[in-house]
């Protein structure tokens, strides 16, 4: 049997499995030296610090709790007001058609690209029809879900139904179910917002805007700010979900419209 052995394949096969030290030094956190070391396959560990691994751990674990917390959220609310048009929008699918449009697609890139849960924004974007304020919020969300953060993707009427629906003996869900699930989330999308609202749903946006307060949030709506603050309630109510907002209005033709032709 010894005959078969190959002391330079033997070498060469040592040689790829060994891993090869890459880095050493002292860890700034723990002040202990350490030596890294990297395998053909890319994966790398330490010897003597374990901060690496912890970090690595948390990380891991906090993925985790994310995942379980959309999980959860998904069980009761999802992303139930998507259609063909916001189900495939991304930042490269937004085609801006003027300069106006151009800036508001940059904006709410920074916004996806610059969010954490320490810096709480929210963004109000404003416009006519067919402009892509759903596109812009749909595509933010979605980087944003990326990251591992819960998202929440709703029309406001939609909402408004679904607490209604807790009434129903046969509801999978309590209105203290959908208030928690609202709280929680990470990122909430109020699409297409509008004041013309029952007196139930006035008292359940108030409960709404106070968990929202000091989280992330977007809001897309087609009316302006004269048009949201009619009344006293809707400017309480206006007051209160504007806390840390950047309002963007855009401008421009109703893409929906190309190609439309009237017969005569």
């Amino acid at each position: 049997m010894n005959g078969l052995f190959n002391p330079k394949l033997a070498n060469k096969l040592e040689q790829k499995t060994q891993p090869k030290l890459i880095d050493e030094g002292k860890c700034a956190k723990c002040g202990r030296g350490y030596e890294e070391y990297q395998f053909k396959s890319g994966y790398t560990y330490r010897l003597g610090c374990d901060c690496k691994m912890i970090e690595h751990a948390k990380q891991m674990t906090n993925n985790f709790k994310q995942r379980q917390k959309q999980k959860e959220i998904n069980k009761i609310l999802s992303f139930s007001s998507e259609n063909e048009e916001t189900k495939n929008a991304t930042f490269e699918t937004y085609i801006p058609t003027n300069e106006n449009q151009e800036k508001a697609k940059i904006i709410c890139e920074r916004y996806a690209n610059s969010f954490n849960e320490e810096n709480k924004q929210s963004l109000l974007l404003q416009g006519s029809f067919g402009l892509g304020k759903s596109h812009l919020a749909m595509s933010i969300l979605k980087e944003v879900k990326d990251k591992n953060y819960s998202v929440l993707f709703i029309n406001l009427t939609e909402l408004i139904s679904k607490f209604r629906s807790t009434f129903d003996k046969d509801s999978e869900y309590s209105e203290t179910d959908l208030e928690r699930a609202i709280g929680q989330v990470d990122l909430m999308v109020f699409d297409d917002f509008g004041m013309n609202v029952t007196d139930y749903g006035m008292s359940k946006l108030f409960q709404i805007a106070e968990s929202r307060v000091g989280k992330h949030n977007i809001i897309t709506t087609n009316l302006s700010v004269k048009e949201l603050t009619k009344t006293k309630d809707q400017q309480r109510l206006f007051s209160r979900l504007m806390s840390n907002t950047t309002g963007i209005t855009l401008e421009g033709d109703d893409y929906r419209m190309k190609g439309f032709r009237s017969l005569k």
